[in-house]
């Protein structure tokens, strides 16, 4: 911060503090005289200073007599008196945002067909959050195998919070593994993190041989699919979006087949 400004005083209130801060006790028109703050904006200034607690004022006689707090309590309270607006602000947002989603939702228009990608593995699991954190009705997820510049004991959990938190939106969530797939999962996560997951209505596991490849249907509508690199099959060269609903309802109904003969997972 350079100046007090920066903590919601005016230009002139600064000027005063700092001009009484150089005088220790004086009059108005001594704090004119020592900060240049004009005579018609004086008082408008010591009143600020003293509403906001950096000021005492010597009332008993004529003229008024003004001192400054010490600047440690000055500069204090005017952080925690920000602090108070911002967490005002924040619980206006909070309190308006679904509002606003909804108002942002009907004026949204859905192209048929819509494409991006990310490069390399950092980039590829932002995207993919980005759009497990959209997803409004379902989440498919299919994973046969994982990337080797992947940490399964720290992207697993962090993917299966993302996934309770779509369920508690009201998604619902459905996880066709292999089984090295399914053995490594449940080595990376923990075994109160799986129960929980288990206990979810929303949440169904399945296992089975019969799939190839990771990729993640949202909202039958919208396929995020793993690229492999061609030099390299065990590494993730980068991370396809598809929003096209010609192709998510073939891989729809691909995964249907497969998640029908595949065997169910009640517990861990």
């Amino acid at each position: 911060m350079e100046s007090l400004r920066d903590l919601g005083l005016s230009s002139y209130e600064d000027r005063a503090y700092r001009g009484l801060l150089g005088l220790g006790t004086g009059t108005a028109a001594d704090v004119t005289a020592e900060s240049d703050v004009p005579k018609g904006r004086i008082y408008d200034a010591l009143g600020g200073l003293e509403s906001r607690g950096l000021v005492r004022v010597q009332s008993d006689r004529e003229p008024k007599r003004y001192a400054p707090v010490e600047p440690a309590v000055a500069v204090d309270r005017l952080v925690e008196a920000k602090r108070r607006e911002l967490e005002r602000r924040i619980e206006t947002y909070e309190s308006g945002k679904d509002e606003l989603i909804d108002q942002l939702a009907d004026a949204e228009t859905t192209d048929d067909r819509f494409w991006t990608a990310a490069v390399g593995a950092e980039d590829s699991l932002d995207l993919l959050f980005e759009r497990v954190d959209a997803a409004a009705d379902s989440i498919v997820v299919v994973a046969t195998e994982v990337s080797s510049q992947f940490e399964v004991d720290r992207e697993g959990p962090v993917l299966l919070d993302r996934l309770l938190s779509a369920i508690r939106r009201g998604v619902d969530v459905s996880v066709l593994l292999s089984p090295a797939m399914f053995d490594d999962a449940l080595a990376a996560i923990d075994e109160d993190h799986a129960v929980l997951a288990m206990a979810q209505g929303a949440f169904t596991l399945r296992v089975t041989d019969d799939v190839y490849g990771n990729f993640y249907l949202i909202d039958d509508e919208e396929v995020c699919l793993e690229v492999s690199d061609p030099l390299a099959p065990d590494r993730l060269f980068g991370m396809l979006d598809l929003r096209d609903r010609g192709f998510a309802t073939r891989v729809s109904d691909g995964f249907v087949d497969a998640w029908e003969s595949a065997d169910v997972v009640e517990e861990i």
